[in-house]
């Protein structure tokens, strides 16, 4: 949406190899799947799935988790869903990060007079 890479930029958390869990990338389609730790959500753990079918091809965060084991669990089940012949209709962004909520509260307010 904004042509920034959020993966790649730390905004002074701990540096995102410290903070991955797993990482899958196939460049043939264009999907990455991405697990980590995170500072400023519900819970210490998400996925972030970004493929060019969903989104307009920006970042959605599918799932969030409260331990690593359920993290590297979920991460699994999303690289298995969106490496499947048929792709889900839809994708629901659950992200509760502090960024997210700022987001929405802005793209509400943007072309209101």
């Amino acid at each position: 949406m904004f042509g920034f890479n959020f993966i790649d930029t730390d905004f002074g958390f701990e540096p995102y190899e410290e903070r991955k869990v797993d990482n899958f990338k196939d460049e043939k389609t264009g999907l990455t799947v991405d697990t980590c730790t995170v500072p400023d959500t519900d819970h210490p753990f998400e996925t972030g799935i970004k493929h060019p079918n969903y989104n307009n091809g920006g970042w959605i965060i599918v799932e969030e988790y409260d331990s690593k084991e359920e993290a590297q669990k979920g991460h699994d089940k999303w690289v298995k869903t969106m490496t499947a012949e048929t792709l889900p209709s839809e994708i629901k962004d659950v992200s509760t990060s502090s960024m997210s909520k700022f987001m929405a509260l802005v793209a509400g307010k943007v072309g209101k007079k």
